[in-house]
């Protein structure tokens, strides 16, 4: 199968990850890869020359204004980025004919839950961020390919795996919350997912994060004992303990239960301390 794919964030840590698992999965004719530099989605006529000049066959749109506090500071942006820019990409992806998928957050929903969130539960974002990512998904509608996700980390730029690391290689405590609970999504396999997903056409919501359920500092104790570390220097905080300065509400609760790819067969990822332990062993190999 000869296919030709755009990114849009290609040179982000999922942008990188997807480059790669489209290689390896099939004979692409060309990967696509535009950062924001390249292709500007808050532009129309940009994003519609672009695309009609590459002509793709799949478009993953995982470009977004995604630093939740700067959101809070400038909504017009976060706006004109996360829904409007999906607007345009969306339109593009019509006009030639492209299967497209979006990815979403766990940031739709409040966190208010006691039980994970199907992707049939009504989404209730309580931040700006959340806020215009729902209002992207209302842009593609049930005619695209939607992933939620949550928690992102991976082998490429700046996430929580590769923060802990760092703290770790310093003297001192690390303090971590223990009230905010998720799931850990390695990028590697939520690149690999949403290309099986997008090459099987398939459309609608689906909720893509490795699956079980923890807090910031149980995460942060594995990584540390994952990496040698002593596990009892991370320390428990709550989440009133935090800089005041952290403008966007964090869900409390943001558990995604990928229901979508369990009842239709899809496959779900594997635990997430399955893959956050073999990135925890990658990352300290590469140093």
């Amino acid at each position: 199968m000869m296919i030709s794919v755009l990114i849009t964030g290609g040179k982000g840590q999922l942008g990188l990850e997807l480059a790669e698992a489209f290689s390896k999965r099939v004979v692409v004719e060309k990967v696509h890869s535009l950062d924001v530099d390249e292709m500007d989605i808050t532009s129309r006529e940009s994003v519609s020359e672009i695309i009609g000049y590459l002509q793709p066959d799949i478009i993953v749109h995982a470009a977004a204004m995604t630093q939740v506090d700067s959101c809070e500071d400038d909504p017009n942006l976060a706006y004109q980025i996360n829904a409007l820019g999906t607007r345009w990409v969306y339109e593009a992806s019509r006009s030639v004919g492209a299967k497209m998928c979006y990815v979403s957050t766990d940031y739709i929903f409040d966190g208010k839950a006691s039980k994970p969130y199907t992707e049939w539960d009504v989404p209730n974002p309580v931040s700006v961020y959340g806020k215009s990512k729902l209002a992207g998904e209302t842009e593609v509608g049930n005619h695209a390919l939607i992933t939620r996700t949550s928690w992102v980390v991976g082998r490429y730029g700046q996430n929580m795996v590769k923060t802990i690391l760092r703290l770790a290689s310093q003297e001192g405590d690390l303090k971590f919350v223990d009230d905010q609970f998720g799931s850990p999504t390695v990028a590697h396999d939520l690149a690999e997912k949403i290309v099986q997903l997008s090459l099987e056409g398939r459309i609608g919501v689906y909720n893509v994060t490795n699956t079980g359920t923890t807090s910031w500092y149980e995460l942060a104790k594995f990584v540390l004992e994952t990496a040698g570390h002593d596990p009892s220097r991370v320390k428990a905080i709550s989440s009133d303990m935090l800089p005041k300065e952290r403008k966007a509400p964090r869900p409390s609760y943001s558990v995604l239960a990928p229901l979508a790819l369990e009842l239709s067969g899809a496959g779900c990822l594997p635990h997430w301390k399955e893959s956050v332990g073999d990135l925890v062993r990658y990352l300290i190999e590469k140093d």
